[in-house]
């Protein structure tokens, strides 16, 4: 109770600095565009297969996903990032932070980044932040964060680092599901940063843990992999080079190749290499119905060669993820939702006119 006290002291005092006084304030999140290449684990005409999906009764499953909302005004950037575990015992086994009666996390990084546009005015009382490590306005190079840089610098750091920190809170316990890549792309960051995250991630990571990717409309990762080759083309009569993302020719793939019944298929293996450890990525598409073309199309990566059967073997949700999966994306969000609603209710009682309140505008979140 002490501890969020002065969790939302901080927060009053932030707005403070960085909201009253300034005059257009906005909600954004952003998202990476995927910049990597692969090679095919197998030939070019076995990569699409079908998957017999065998039930895992006994095995414990975690998911871990985080989430985060950046607030950019003329006084700075305030990135708010969040971190949510559940599990199949638990539905919620931890959050990070602790707010609003939901259990702990043991993690002591900062969840709160910031960048201001006036580092006199900006300046946080050193009482708030001596004895807690709540908020950061220093990155890991050492380097502060400035506000002419873009919001998804200071969010990609924080949010890999705060996920990072779950990855060992599951370590050995079970089967652990993050959301996103296994190792995230890290393109808005600095090699500095950017390595400290790898290096940290390499000594959790083994065949227990799974990334899935479940936006393919800007990647184009399978694409790239598949456009020069004439037996794939030949085989499936489709042309990977005729689209721009993955998801579209994965869509295109199982509506030229598959009938209803649509099965559930799986696209790979790819291998990809990162500090000389190798990983696999494989696509899988499940149909919502199994007479309806229309499905859920996910991109797993894993140190385990047969991760998409796995996933594939897991119960889903309504949005075509595992329901576990689910659940931490949605506490982690209501999580950051909750922070930005008490900022915007501080900003309220301070006595904001409503015709700055409407310069507010709220996007999706990551």
């Amino acid at each position: 109770m002490t501890e969020n006290k002065g969790l939302f002291v901080l927060l009053d005092e932030i707005i403070q600095k960085y909201v009253k006084d300034y005059f257009s304030v906005i909600v954004k999140n952003y998202e990476n565009q995927e910049k990597d290449e692969a090679v095919l684990g197998v030939k070019d005409k076995e990569i699409v297969t079908e998957v017999d999906v065998i039930r895992r009764e006994n095995e414990v499953v975690y998911a871990i996903d985080g989430s985060s909302r950046s607030l950019i005004s003329a006084g700075g950037i305030i990135s708010i990032n969040t971190l949510a575990i559940s599990s199949s015992i638990y539905p919620i086994l931890g959050v990070y932070p602790s707010l609003f009666g939901l259990p702990s996390l043991p993690i002591k990084k900062p969840f709160i980044g910031l960048a201001s546009s006036n580092p006199i005015k900006g300046k946080i009382e050193p009482f708030l932040y001596s004895s807690n490590s709540f908020f950061t306005s220093v990155s890991l190079t050492g380097e502060p964060f400035l506000s002419i840089q873009e919001p998804e610098r200071i969010e990609t750091e924080l949010r890999s680092i705060l996920e990072t920190e779950g990855l060992k809170i599951t370590k050995d316990k079970g089967l652990t599901i993050i959301d996103g890549p296994l190792f995230p792309s890290n393109i808005y960051l600095p090699e500095k940063v950017r390595e400290y995250i790898v290096k940290e991630r390499i000594k959790i990571l083994d065949e227990k843990y799974v990334g899935v990717v479940k936006r393919l409309d800007k990647s184009n990762l399978l694409v790239n992999t598949l456009k020069d080759s004439e037996e794939f083309i030949s085989k499936y009569k489709i042309n990977p080079r005729s689209f721009l993302s993955d998801e579209a020719f994965l869509f295109q793939l199982i509506r030229f190749n598959y009938n209803p019944p649509y099965p559930i298929i799986s696209i790979g293996p790819l291998i990809r290499e990162i500090d000389k450890i190798r990983y696999y990525v494989n696509y899988l598409v499940i149909p919502y119905h199994k007479y309806l073309p229309k499905f859920s199309i996910l991109r797993i990566e894993s140190l385990n060669k047969n991760a998409s059967n796995i996933v594939a073997s897991l119960p889903f949700s309504n949005d075509g993820i595992p329901k576990i999966l689910s659940i931490a994306d949605k506490t982690a969000k209501e999580l950051s939702s909750g922070i930005i609603k008490y900022i915007l209710y501080s900003i309220d009682r301070i006595g904001l006119q409503e015709s700055f309140k409407n310069k507010f505008e709220v996007y999706d979140i990551v």
